[in-house]
């Protein structure tokens, strides 16, 4: 018993320790975290019609030792934002179609750029109400599918569709939707049990462990493995473009999306959002882009590009996550939200975003 007590003991000063460690870390900020965001346990469900969807009512918190201390409330339907009914100075409601960038991941809500653009001015009026309608992983059939579903309850006067790059994947070839199904179907770990996990892995010691790893195994990498690393994703979007396929089924949605809110006569447009390699290194991976805006402007289509806005930044880096070369940090979502701003300006929005063929003026410019 004696010996017992002595292990006991000593597990719990280890413990402390960590804690001590972890606390400075975290909360002193004395070093940039670098682990994943990660979406925490029955936050996704299987979905009829889109595959999966986020649970309505949700309330939980990132995954990632880097980030569990910033919260995921869930609506009542079911997306990361307060709840959509209408209230008294809504002005124009806005619903934003998006994937994780519009989700906010790794950044809290009140720093994503749809709530800079919702804050009401000195009178307590906004003008518009941006209603947040992104999920991680959803790609344009999913924005096709919630347009069919008149945006799940949202009831929006207008939409814009922000575009992340790889947008012309398959609604099928989805992991988080295949996740989701054997969820539904076969045999799991009890809720509570992934959420007594994740309670315990929000503890300063254990996420300060998961860092040590983390750093531990990104130092292991050599420079091609690195470099590797921060560019995979954007190559994979690169030879995605080329596909015949992926380009077809991106335009069928592209036009399907479009025939259905202008037969509504709901106006609509979109943002294309710049991604880290691609502001780097243009010649090498800027063509998903310019390919996407060839597209758009093919069909008369307006939207926001903010890549010149980006580009003009000191320092790329500190607009994205770490490590990460899609997501914004709370910099980055400044500065999406200053650039659609004026571009929504130059709209007038009430009378020009339609899908009509914008003016030169009212284009966000772009010199690359």
């Amino acid at each position: 018993m004696r010996r017992m007590l002595f292990v006991l003991v000593w597990l719990l000063l280890v413990f402390l320790l960590l804690e001590g460690a972890g606390f400075a870390f975290y909360k002193l900020e004395i070093s940039q975290p670098i682990s994943d965001y990660g979406y925490p346990a029955g936050l996704i469900v299987a979905h009829p019609q889109l595959g999966y969807s986020y649970q309505p009512n949700f309330s939980g918190h990132f995954k990632g030792s880097a980030y569990q201390d910033i919260p995921i409330e869930i609506n009542a339907q079911g997306f990361r934002d307060r709840d959509f009914k209408a209230q008294p100075g809504d002005g124009m409601r806005i619903a934003v179609l998006g994937d994780s960038v519009v989700f906010g991941a790794g950044v809290r809500q009140d720093e994503r750029f749809t709530e800079c653009l919702d804050r009401a001015d000195e009178t307590g009026q906004t003008g518009q109400r941006l209603l947040n309608l992104g999920v991680n992983s959803y790609t344009f059939g999913h924005y096709l599918t919630l347009a069919r579903l008149n945006f799940l309850g949202a009831n929006p006067d207008a939409v814009l569709v922000g575009i992340t790059l790889n947008d012309f994947a398959s609604m099928d070839d989805n992991g988080p939707a295949r996740r989701a199904q054997r969820y539904a179907k076969e045999w799991h770990k009890p809720d509570w049990v992934a959420r007594v996990q994740e309670r315990i892995g929000r503890t300063y010691a254990v996420r300060f462990l998961r860092e040590i790893r983390t750093r531990f195994t990104y130092a292991m990498l050599n420079a091609d493995e690195r470099e590797d690393y921060h560019t995979k994703w954007m190559r994979t979007v690169v030879a995605g473009w080329q596909s015949d396929e992926n380009r077809q089924r991106f335009e069928t949605g592209l036009d399907a999306f479009s025939a259905l809110l202008k037969g509504r006569y709901t106006p609509f447009g979109f943002i294309l959002f710049p991604e880290l390699n691609a502001l780097r290194n243009p010649a090498e991976f800027g063509a998903p882009r310019r390919l996407v805006r060839e597209l758009l402007d093919q069909r008369g289509l307006h939207y926001c590009d903010p890549y010149d806005d980006f580009a003009r930044q000191s320092d790329l880096g500190a607009l994205f996550l770490a490590r990460d070369d899609i997501h914004y940090s709370p910099k980055g979502h400044q500065i999406l939200c200053r650039s659609v701003e004026r571009c929504l300006d130059r709209l007038e929005l009430t009378g020009r975003l339609d899908g009509s063929a914008p003016d030169q003026a009212a284009r966000a410019p772009s010199s690359e």
